[in-house]
């Protein structure tokens, strides 16, 4: 029983991805951003499904072609807020193993995932060694929003949430900025109501321009609310980890 308490005590360090008030607004031919560091060059602006498609294309081969990838992620429930309410390195290796190390709000905890096992191995505590292994559906794994650590990587959001949303005609490039000094690709990406749960209304995505990779996912309800921005730092392509690196 004492175990059961830990885990509903830290439920909210396993919220993962992945990923309130109105973050964008598509208005007419009005495109409003807030709260994102983002510089919108409007001589850009446009609505072109087929230019979309294209980034989301590059993207998802690019994705197929990884080995590994690591990246500091920072998620935000609070569409004014300063700081995260989550910020974590999360480790990728194909075929699929997923690490999760947590910085904040509580450093030291971890979670791993293997697809070969289908489990998530889980130490809630830095300081204690205690070792908890859960389905990715157990409902203490699962975040606000419905993500789940076993399709937490950038292969599986390209092919089941950007992909299906740009066959359906429902992914839109919106034109290019700046954001935090590297340039980027804005889309507005509505994603299919099954894969999304029935939950998100759509994304904005930055795509860096460069490497082809996202940068940032903001999430909106169907009634036009802020939900969540995920952000993508410090990402580092085809890493070699040392062994026993996804073990607990």
């Amino acid at each position: 029983m004492k175990c059961q308490y830990w885990m509903k005590l830290f439920y909210f360090l396993f919220i993962l991805f992945w990923p309130n008030d109105q973050s964008m607004a598509i208005t007419g031919d009005s495109v409003v951003f807030s709260n994102l560091d983002l510089s919108f060059s409007e001589s850009t602006r446009t609505y072109d499904s087929k230019k979309a498609n294209g980034i989301v294309d590059r993207f998802l081969n690019k994705s197929r072609r990884l080995t590994s990838y690591r990246c500091t992620m920072r998620n935000f429930y609070h569409q004014k807020a300063l700081l995260p309410d989550e910020w974590f390195i999360v480790a990728v290796r194909y075929p699929i193993a997923v690490r999760v190390d947590l910085i904040y709000p509580k450093k030291g905890a971890r979670l791993v995932y293997l697809k070969s096992t289908g489990r998530v191995n889980v130490k809630p505590f830095g300081f204690l060694d205690l070792h908890l292994s859960l389905s990715p559906s157990n409902r203490l794994l699962v975040s606000r929003f419905g993500h789940t650590i076993d399709h937490a990587d950038f292969r599986s959001f390209a092919t089941r949430i950007l992909k299906p949303a740009c066959m359906a005609r429902s992914c839109l490039y919106l034109g290019k900025g700046i954001w935090r000094k590297k340039s980027v690709y804005v889309l507005n990406i509505a994603p299919d109501a099954l894969e999304a749960h029935r939950i998100f209304g759509r994304m904005l995505l930055l795509v860096n321009a460069k490497t082809g990779f996202p940068l940032l996912i903001e999430t909106i309800s169907p009634e036009g609310k802020f939900m969540e921005r995920v952000e993508y730092h410090n990402c580092q392509m085809n890493v070699l980890y040392p062994k026993g690196f996804f073990k607990i």
